[in-house]
């Protein structure tokens, strides 16, 4: 379940907060104007989901503004779908592009979990995966945290001694991991910012319980 995404772009880097301007509000009745469908199998992760187009997603109800108009996407947990088939999902992308000195938030107040589950609100370049990914929030499978992570071509990597709150994995970004570091898990607001000192990642809310 979404809030809100804001996504904000400062005119100074590394400049102080008051500097970021808003240049998009996804959010209430408008928040699916302006994303694309992917209309599709899952032929990047191989997953045993089909995601739907637009049409489609609206008319299966897998997404919707409900009535305290927040939007909604979901998968579909209602059907009965039999073995090697694959069953309706979403996965839609922005129709905007943001550059460096960007930052984004998104407002979630509940993410899936369960086996087999991916939940992920991920950006990436023009040409995946050859310009890099940033992964915002990201859970697999039964995961128990959020697992934050950067995808680049070789040299690039996490330095020691950064300032954080979460434990890393990998930090050679080039790997098929990633650089990668862990978080608590749950509902709450997640921002990055996408600067020419660096890639930062930040959560603040309270936990809440998996449903």
């Amino acid at each position: 379940m979404l809030g809100t995404i804001l996504l904000c772009l400062s005119p100074y880097l590394l400049s102080y907060s008051s500097s970021y301007e808003l240049v998009r509000d996804y959010s209430g009745s408008t928040f699916f104007d302006r994303w694309e469908f992917y209309g599709s199998w899952d032929n990047l992760t191989l997953g045993d989901v089909w995601w739907l187009d637009r049409a489609s997603a609206f008319q299966q109800h897998l997404v919707y503004i409900n009535e305290r108009n927040r939007a909604i996407i979901k998968v579909d947990n209602l059907s009965e779908v039999p073995f090697n088939e694959k069953r309706n999902s979403i996965r839609i992308t922005s129709q905007d592009w943001y550059g460096v000195g960007s930052l984004w938030i998104i407002d979630l107040t509940h993410l899936p979990y369960g086996c087999s589950v991916w939940p992920a609100f991920w950006t990436k370049g023009p040409t995946w995966p050859n310009n890099g990914e940033i992964d915002i929030i990201e859970g697999v499978n039964l995961m128990e945290g959020n697992q934050y992570a950067l995808h680049t071509s070789p040299g690039c990597s996490q330095p020691q001694g950064v300032m954080q709150t979460g434990v890393s994995g990998q930090t050679d970004c080039s790997q098929p991991t990633g650089c990668v570091g862990f978080a608590a898990a749950g509902g709450g607001v997640w921002a990055a910012q996408f600067d020419v000192a660096g890639i930062l990642c930040v959560r603040r809310g309270p936990v809440y319980p998996h449903y």
